[in-house]
Formats: structure tokens, C-alpha cells, sequence
């Protein structure tokens, strides 16, 4: 038998990296102070050093009040408080995210939200029914059901998000030189109240929030800072930025969002995406009002509340939605209504491009989730992604966790490609087609066409972004 090196289980080789060292650093927004929803932060990436944007965090504490009504609590997933996501190099905007919480609950749900991430992501609110205390006696983590009319509104919930879409976590070279890119500088809208939920008002009673509304305080952000003392890497960088300049491949997300429209035999949705390469649909609803309400999980309106891990233990029963205040509305979706994705009814969904179809035929129900996993990633073979614990079933995926997603890209893991459709500079004319077999129910659209970008530096720090 011959090789050219030993099999990886037989060989005793060990790679040295020498003058590598980093260390975490403490980044402040440039505004300070309490931040209301709806407000908008900045934040600037450390200057002439190397950042590895997988450590890039915020930290934020939270407090939700109302003048009437209902106690009010934060959504499930810290990230729900991001509406708009923008990422400036030099001043060039390279990336905006609208609608950032809609499409990362989705995504988060149907690819990341598995049992053995909760505990996980106690700081993400990956279960906004429950909270522990945190004190300096042998009382800290005694639990607090959220649910509960008594239980007080959220005061200074720490909270953090470590995850994120687009640039941040898909970038070609994780860890970039901030001395090439000179100022790198993320910018994050938080969303309305709207997000918020309420707490049990008893007897299924509508909890009437009036007057919601939440800070943030202590809003900051940790990054790790790379020290790599090595001629040559910085030589070669150098050679490379004087000749074809230095290229950042990263996905990013184009948000459009449709006008309300009622559920009838027939919807079609509309949009237009300009890119050489076209990666993903995502196809999404939203509620066209959206009060702040409930939470949707099971008896969460009743007077007797309890949190998601009691609800789930006890196998729920009927779940059916008699109105959107009943005690046996939200499953065990646990989220706020304002991030259902309530299909019920559909019998197609079907998405063409230039009109042409991409499916030979309309799909129905079941396909719709098969092929969306399928779309994430292969979750028909890869058994190491998770679901959230509340998509039990199809009526449940269609309920609250409805997206349809197709994929357009070579999917695979490791090295980065650009493997979209590519438009040859022309409109890209996207319709999703919905046909229900039921009638009523207002809802907004939302269409999220994940594309392949690529930021080109070139010497003097000038960005060039290739769509």
C-alpha cells in the first residue's frame, strides 16, 4: 500500500502557530444611558488590529412597563429585539438586515432551536416563561413563573446576543485586519413595543396593555482582539491589497415585506432582488395587528399559568385557537404573538423566478416542511441541527412556525463559495403563490432572499461591494 502521508489516526504530527496571542476588549456604543425601543445604537470595532468577529457580543440589561393592564415581559430570544441590522466599512454600507427578528426567529426555530440549546442560551431568553433569580445567598436561581398575573413586569433582565446573521457570522476571514478596512462599525435598530407579551389577565380575559414600552440599559459589546507578530502573513496581505486588493465574501439577507392581505384561495407576493448570486428564499407571514398579548403556549391566558417545561411535561392536550386571548391559544410555540407565522388552511405554496417555477409543480403541506429542512441544510441526512420543542407536528409547523424556504445554492460545509443564481446584472422577479383552502385572517408577507456579496479593499481603504 502507498500514501503520501500516514492516515490522520497514525500520525504524531503537531502545527505550531508562534507570535499568536488575543485578548477580550470592552466596546461602548456611542450612546450611553437608557435606550428606548425603537432607537438606533452604533457601535465601532477596535482600529489597527486583527478582531474575530465569531466573538462579537452584546450585553444589555432589560426593563418592560405599561401604564394599564397586564404585566409585560421580553420576547423569547434576546435577538427579537433587533428590527435593523447594518454593518458600515469606511462609511460604505456592506449589509442591512431589516426586519432582522422576523427572519432569525424563523431560521433559529427550524434550524437551531433544539432541547439541548435552551439551557444553553438562559441569556438569549430561550424561554421567556420562566425566570430565576440571581442573588448572594442560597436563594439564587429560585424560579418565577412569568406567565402568572402576579408575577411584576420585567425590571434589569440581563440579557446578551452572541449570534447573528449576514457579515458578522459568515464572513469568509472570520478575523479580519481593522488596520485595512480602517472603521468597521455595526449599527442595530431595536424594535417597537410591540414585541413585548403580557402576562395571565385570568378567565382567558384580553390582558389590554396600554401604554407598553421597554429600555435597555448598560448596552456594551466584547470582542476578541488578535496580536499575530508574523512577517510574512502581513507581507503577503500587503502584496495582495497593492495588487487585486482584499476580498470579504459574506451572505446577507434582502428584506421585503408585503402589504397585509387577507388569507384567500389565492395570494401572490411580489418582489424584486438584484444579485450574481441568489442563495435563498425565505417565505414567511406575520400578523397584521399585533397587540401585545399573551404568550402563545398552551392555558398561558387562564388563571392558573404555568411555564413551558410544566406545559410540555404534561403533553397538552387539544390546542385549538378559539380567539387569539383563549387559554388554549399558543401550542407550545412560547413566543410572542407578534412573531406567529400562522399558515393554517394553506393547501400550495409555490415560488417562481422569472416566471419561471422552481418546483415542477406546487407544493403541498408536508413538502413545504420537508423541503425547508432540506433547504437549511440537508436536515434530511444531518441529524445534528434541532427544532424547536413546540413544532410537534405538521398542524403545529403551520400554525406557528410556517416559513418556506428553497435553497437556490451548493449546499455544503467548509470552504466558502459563491454558488447562487446569478442574475447577469438583471432584475430578479420573485413570486411566492399561496393558495388556502379556508378564508379570513389578516397577515403581512415577509420575503427574505438570502445573496453572496463580496467587499473588495482596495488600497486607501476604498470598498467596492460586488452584489
Amino acid at each position: 500500500m502507498e500514501f503520501a502521508a500516514f492516515p490522520k489516526n497514525l500520525a504524531y504530527n503537531i502545527k505550531t502557530l508562534s507570535g499568536f496571542s488575543k485578548t477580550t476588549v470592552k466596546l461602548t456604543p456611542d450612546r450611553t444611558g437608557t435606550i428606548r425601543h425603537g432607537e438606533t445604537i452604533k457601535v465601532k470595532l477596535p482600529s489597527n488590529t486583527i478582531v474575530d468577529l465569531r466573538t462579537f457580543s452584546m450585553f444589555f440589561k432589560g426593563t418592560a412597563s405599561r401604564t394599564s393592564g397586564s404585566q409585560v415581559h421580553f420576547p423569547r430570544l434576546s435577538s427579537s429585539l433587533i428590527k435593523t441590522l447594518a454593518v458600515y466599512i469606511n462609511g460604505t454600507l456592506i449589509e442591512r438586515i431589516d426586519n432582522y427578528n422576523i427572519l432569525y426567529n424563523k431560521l433559529y426555530d427550524l434550524d437551531g432551536g433544539g432541547v439541548d440549546q435552551v439551557a444553553k442560551r438562559f441569556l438569549e431568553n430561550a424561554d421567556p416563561s420562566v425566570d430565576y433569580s440571581v442573588t448572594d445567598t442560597y436563594n439564587s436561581g429560585a424560579p418565577t413563573i412569568l406567565t402568572l398575573q402576579a408575577s411584576a413586569s420585567d425590571t434589569n433582565k440581563k440579557m446578551m446576543v452572541n449570534n447573528w446573521l449576514g457579515f458578522l457570522s459568515t464572513c469568509n476571514c472570520p478575523c479580519p485586519d481593522t488596520n485595512d478596512l480602517n472603521n468597521v462599525e455595526v449599527e442595530i435598530t431595536f424594535a417597537d413595543e410591540k414585541v413585548l407579551w403580557a402576562g395571565s389577565a385570568g378567565n382567558d380575559a384580553d390582558p389590554n396593555v396600554q401604554g407598553a414600552a421597554y429600555t435597555l440599559s448598560d448596552v456594551h459589546f466584547t470582542i476578541s482582539k488578535i496580536v499575530f507578530n508574523d512577517p510574512l502573513y502581513y507581507n503577503l496581505k500587503a502584496s495582495k491589497l497593492l495588487s487585486s486588493g482584499l476580498t470579504l465574501g459574506y451572505q446577507t439577507y434582502i428584506a421585503s415585506k408585503g402589504a397585509a392581505v387577507e388569507k384567500g384561495t389565492s395570494v401572490n407576493v411580489l418582489t424584486t432582488v438584484n444579485s450574481t448570486s441568489l442563495d435563498q428564499l425565505v417565505c414567511c407571514l406575520q400578523p397584521a395587528n399585533t397587540p401585545v398579548t399573551t404568550l402563545r403556549l398552551y392555558g398561558a391566558a387562564s388563571n392558573a399559568p404555568k411555564s413551558f417545561n410544566q406545559v410540555f411535561a404534561e403533553a397538552p392536550a387539544a390546542q385549538g385557537d378559539a380567539s387569539v386571548h383563549h387559554s388554549t391559544a399558543g401550542g407550545l410555540y412560547n413566543q410572542s404573538y407578534y412573531f406567529q407565522s400562522d399558515a393554517s388552511g394553506i393547501a400550495y405554496s409555490s415560488v417562481e423566478i422569472n416566471n419561471t417555477p422552481l418546483m415542477p409543480q406546487p407544493l403541498e403541506n408536508a413538502e413545504i416542511y420537508n423541503e425547508t429542512l432540506i433547504s437549511l441544510g440537508n436536515l434530511n441526512q444531518d441529524m445534528s441541527s434541532g427544532i424547536h420543542q413546540g413544532c410537534l407536528s405538521l398542524g403545529h409547523f403551520l400554525k406557528y412556525y410556517f416559513t418556506h424556504v428553497v435553497s437556490l445554492e451548493n449546499i455544503q460545509q467548509g470552504d466558502f463559495y459563491k454558488s447562487g443564481l446569478d442574475g447577469k446584472a438583471s432584475a430578479l422577479n420573485i413570486a411566492w403563490k399561496m393558495v388556502f383552502n379556508n378564508v379570513g385572517g389578516s397577515y403581512i408577507p415577509h420575503i427574505f432572499a438570502k445573496t453572496t456579496r463580496i467587499a473588495q479593499i482596495n488600497e486607501g481603504h476604498s470598498v467596492v461591494v460586488i452584489v
